[in-house]
Order: structure tokens, then sequence, then C-alpha cells
């Protein structure tokens, strides 16, 4: 079910959004889990039918062909995700974007051209239809290779060498309280970032979109009046390591076990069972490469 062409059009937008082989009645017992696990804020690992989903092969399938690799293995993401309904008065899209817009993952261009790709998969389960007014989340296509292509020029060799990594950067104007500031994505051509017009990942109860997020996103009002539900996976190749953050890697440290021994024995390879290819990769020390021009 993911073709070649949607492996393109990946590669070239950073962003495709795909059907799944999930019946009806797989997709209502999915959402029954959501639903349990919102309502009593237990771990989804404490929740069978969340678990049957996580485990379902298509999804490593899928990262495997998006990563060129022969085996990969979860990396992180896989809380129940809510994009609640917003109370009106709707803020326009232009403030919206502007707003909102970034990236979380910093990598270079050479590592998502490489073979296996040194990227993170994001594999965004939906379990409601998801049209551009329900909080469908908002794309800026191409984005990615931009600024990946920025990276890659810029960084010191010793930078490179640390990615990818989970890393929270936004175009200029940055608030001094954010986690990365004075860091930053600069404009790479005459239009600055948050006036681009980007496009809403619309998607069918079912669909999954495949994210690039080293490319510019940003969540988005709901303007239903029901939740948008979403189960999310990341995954990573084999052998490639990645960085995150001190809060987070502690929390995937404790999390996978509990999750490893709730998988059927023939899934258990999905979840490491070492964290040798995870290091930590925080806000501190500052990457100058990446600074403000007037810091």
């Amino acid at each position: 079910m993911f073709t070649d062409a949607q492996l393109e059009q990946y590669e070239k937008h950073g962003a495709v959004t795909i059907d799944s082989p999930f019946t009806t009645e797989q997709l209502d017992r999915a959402e029954a889990a959501w639903d349990r696990l919102k309502q009593n804020g237990d771990e989804p690992y404490e929740e069978p039918g969340y678990v049957e989903v996580i485990q379902h092969p298509y999804f490593e399938e899928v990262a495997k062909k998006l990563l060129r690799a022969n085996a990969v293995h979860l990396w992180w993401g896989l809380a129940p995700h809510e994009r609640a309904p917003t109370n009106p008065p709707y803020t326009n899209s232009r403030d919206q974007w502007a707003r909102g817009c970034h990236i979380d993952i910093q990598a270079t261009l050479e590592d998502f051209e490489a073979t296996p790709r040194r990227m993170r998969a994001e594999l965004w389960f939906w379990l409601n239809d998801v049209p551009a007014d329900h909080g469908a989340m908002r794309i800026l296509p191409g984005s990615h290779r931009a600024i990946m292509k920025h990276w890659s020029r810029v960084l010191s060799s010793e930078h490179k060498a640390q990615l990818p990594r989970v890393h929270g950067l936004r175009p200029a104007p940055v608030s001094e309280n954010a986690p990365a500031f004075p860091e930053y994505i600069p404009d790479i051509d005459e239009l600055p970032w948050i006036e681009h017009q980007p496009v809403p990942a619309v998607a069918r109860r079912g669909q999954i979109l495949i994210l690039c997020s080293a490319g510019l996103h940003s969540a988005w009002q709901n303007e239903n009046t029901i939740s948008r539900k979403a189960m999310g996976t990341s995954w990573v190749a084999t052998g490639i390591s990645c960085g995150l953050p001190k809060n987070q890697r502690n929390a995937v440290m404790s999390f996978f076990p509990k999750l490893r021994n709730k998988l059927r024995p023939e899934r258990a390879h999905i979840v490491p069972d070492n964290f040798d290819w995870l290091f930590e990769s925080d806000y501190q020390p500052k990457w100058e490469e990446t600074f403000l021009p007037s810091r």
C-alpha cells in the first residue's frame, strides 16, 4: 500500500498520506482503546487494544521502506494524540502559521539521503476523519530539504556528527523564553518562512500521515465539535544513533521495557532491549552556527 510514487512524494515534499490495511472493525477497536486511555489516563502499554495497534506489522514495513533499512525499531511517540475543539473566536491562518511553525528534528541533507536513512520515520495514524477544519496539521512542502541543506552548509563536522536529534527550532522572531533561543531557522529566500502558505494534511479515518519533521509544520485549531484522534509512532533504522533531550530520553528508557513485555513474542523486536543508540542531546550547550544574526 506504500508505493514508490508515494515514497517519492515524501522525499520531495516531506509528507505523504497513505492508506492502511485496517478494517472498520479494527478501527473501531483502536478508537475505543484511544477513548479509554484519554478517559482513565493509563499508560499506553496498559491498554491491550492500543498495544495491538502499535505492534501491527504494517507500521514496521512502512518504516523499513521509508528509511531504506532491512531492520527498524521504535524511537518514540506512542501516547494517544488529541487536538481538542478550539473555542471561538478563531485565529486567522496567517497568525496561526506565524505563531506555530517549527521543526522537531535537526538533520542534514546527507542524513536524509543516506542508506539507511539517518532520520526519524513519523507515522500519524488517524482514528477519525481529518478535514482541513478538524485540526489538520499544516505542512510547508519542500521546506525539509531547504532547511536540511542549510544545516549541511553551516554546521561544523563536530555538530553534524551529533545528528539526527530532536531539537525544536522555529524561524524568527524567536521568543527569548524558547528553549533553543537564540538558535533559530534562518529565512532562505526573499519570502520569510512565516509568510509562506502551508497546506493542510487532510486524511480519512484509517489513513497514515508520514511526516518528515525536519521541515516546517504546525499544529492547527480544531473548528469541529469533536476531538481529532491520532496514534503516533516514530521509527529509526537499526544501528542509527539518535539524540533526545534528557527528559525525553529518560522517558523512553523507562517506557520501552514495559511496552516490550506487553508485545507478542514475535513482535518484541520492534522495541530495542538496549539504549546504546539513544544519546542525550539537550538545549545546552548552544550551537553558535544557528544563532540569530544579532547574537
